[in-house]
C-alpha cells in the first residue's frame, strides 16, 4: 500500500515543517519533506490546515471508551484498542494491577491473546490502536501508598512470583511499577533488567536515600510522579527530591488537571524538561464518558465533576484522554509552559523510548512506523492512521 499526506505541519517532533508531504510505503515512513511530488498511484490525503504528529502512545492505562483493560476478556480489550485512535493513541500498554497470583495470569493471558489477534506489524492493524505489552501496576507495592489499587493484591516482592508473572506474560512484560524500600525489590529489579523490563518506582514511601539506591540498581522510570509517592519536604526529600534531581529517570505525569497542579507540573517540567517526561493518561473505563458510577478492578467509582474516586475520596485512576493531555500541557500557565512540539515529545517519542522502540516509533522519519496523528486547530484528534492506514476520520 502506497500513500501520501499533502499538505501538512510536520512535527517530527525534532523538527517542524510546514506544507509538508510524507510518504508511506507499506506501513512506514519512506520520506519526508517540502516539495516532495507524491508518487505515481499513492492514495493521497491533502491535510491542509492541520498539524501531522507521531501517534501518541499510553504506557499507563487501565481503560477508556467505557472498556476496562483489566479484563479476562480479550475482546474488552480489542474494544479499547479500536476506541483509543478516536482520541490519537496508536499505541499502549495494557496496564494491570495487583490481585491473588491466578487472578493476575488470567488477565496477562487475556492481554497476550489480544495482542496477539491485534497485529503489531507493518499492515494489517484494522483500525485498532496497538497493544505494546504490559504494565503491572502492583502487587509489589507500598500499602501505605496504595492510593486506589485493592489492598489484597499487594504483597512483599517476591523474585519467583514476578518470574512466574514474566512468564504468564509471554514476553509482554514491559514496564513493572514497585516500592523499592520494601525488602527484596532489589532482586525484582534485578530480574527485570535481565529480561528487558522497565523498572519504575510508584505507590512508593521510600526516603530520598532509599530512591539514589534504587536507581543505581537500574531503576528507570517514576509512575505518575507525585501521586502515590511520599511528599517533598525541604528536609525530608523523599523519592520525589531524587526523580526530580536525577537524569537517569523519566517521570510520568497525568495532565488532567486534578492530579497534579500546574504549579506542581511545572516545578516537573522545569527538572525535568520535555525530554524526560511522559504523559500517561491512567485512565479507567470511563475516560472520555460522562459522570457516573464505575468500577475498578472489583473497586467501587464515582466520577463526578470529571474527577474518578473512591467512596472515601481518594483518587482513582483518571478519566482523561491523551489528546486532552496534551491539550491541557499546551496550555497551561497561558501557553508558555511547553509548547505543542514539546507536548507532542512527551506524548509519542518520550514513551516510545521508554519501551526500547526508539527506532521504530514515535518520529516522523523514514524507516519509521506511519503511526501517526492529524490535529486541528483546536489540537482535536482530525485523523488518526496505523501502519498507514486511516484508523479514524
Amino acid at each position: 500500500m502506497l500513500t501520501a499526506l499533502l499538505n501538512a505541519r510536520v512535527l517530527t517532533p525534532d523538527e517542524e515543517l510546514a506544507g509538508a508531504t510524507v510518504v508511506i510505503r507499506h506501513g512506514r515512513i519512506e520520506a519526508v519533506g517540502v516539495g516532495l511530488t507524491p508518487p505515481a498511484g499513492a492514495q493521497t490525503f491533502d491535510l491542509s490546515g492541520l498539524t501531522l504528529a507521531p501517534g501518541f502512545v499510553d504506557i499507563h492505562v487501565h481503560g477508556g471508551g467505557g472498556f476496562s483493560l483489566i479484563s479476562e476478556d480479550p475482546d474488552e480489550i480489542r474494544s479499547y484498542a479500536r476506541w483509543a485512535v478516536r482520541r490519537g493513541v496508536t499505541g499502549f500498554l495494557v496496564t494491570l494491577v495487583g490481585a491473588p497470583l491466578p487472578q493476575m495470569k488470567r488477565w496477562l493471558a487475556a492481554a497476550v491473546a489480544a495482542g496477539e489477534s491485534l497485529p503489531a506489524g507493518q499492515e494489517g492493524v484494522d483500525g485498532s490502536a496497538r497493544p505494546l505489552g504490559v504494565h503491572l501496576e502492583g502487587p509489589f507495592v507500598n500499602p501505605a501508598r496504595r492510593g486506589a489499587l485493592p489492598s489484597e493484591g499487594l504483597r512483599p516482592p517476591d523474585v519467583a512470583e514476578f518470574l512466574a508473572l514474566a512468564e504468564a506474560a509471554q514476553g509482554s512484560l514491559k514496564v513493572i511499577t514497585l516500592a523499592p524500600e520494601l525488602p527484596g525489590a532489589a532482586g525484582i529489579v534485578a530480574a527485570a533488567r535481565q529480561r528487558g523490563v522497565v523498572a519504575s518506582m510508584g505507590h512508593t514511601d521510600a526516603t530520598y536515600e532509599q530512591a539514589l539506591e534504587a536507581i543505581e540498581w537500574g531503576v528507570r522510570q517514576a509512575t505518575h510522579c507525585f501521586n502515590g509517592m511520599r511528599p517533598f519536604h525541604h528536609r525530608d526529600p523523599g523519592c520525589l527530591g531524587a526523580i526530580l534531581s536525577s537524569p537517569k529517570l523519566s517521570a510520568e505525569l497525568i495532565a488532567d488537571g486534578v492530579h497534579v497542579h500546574p504549579g506542581a507540573m511545572a516545578l516537573l517540567l522545569a527538572a525535568k524538561g520535555p525530554q524526560g517526561t511522559i504523559l500517561i493518561t491512567d485512565g479507567i473505563a470511563a475516560a472520555g464518558l460522562g459522570d457516573g458510577a464505575y468500577s475498578l478492578a472489583g473497586e467501587a467509582i464515582q466520577v463526578r465533576n470529571g474527577v474518578a474516586s473512591l467512596p472515601d475520596g481518594t483518587l482513582a485512576g483518571s478519566v482523561v484522554t491523551m489528546d486532552q493531555a496534551v491539550r491541557n500541557v499546551v496550555s497551561a500557565w497561558g501557553g508558555a509552559l511547553v509548547p505543542l512540539a514539546g507536548a507532542v515529545r512527551m506524548a509519542s517519542s518520550n514513551p516510545a523510548a521508554a519501551l526500547g522502540l526508539a527506532q521504530r516509533l514515535g518520529r516522523i522519519a523514514p524507516g519509521f512506523a506511519a503511526d501517526l496523528v492529524a490535529l486541528d486547530e483546536r489540537l482535536e484528534v482530525a485523523m488518526t492512521l496505523v501502519a498507514g492506514q486511516p484508523a479514524y476520520g
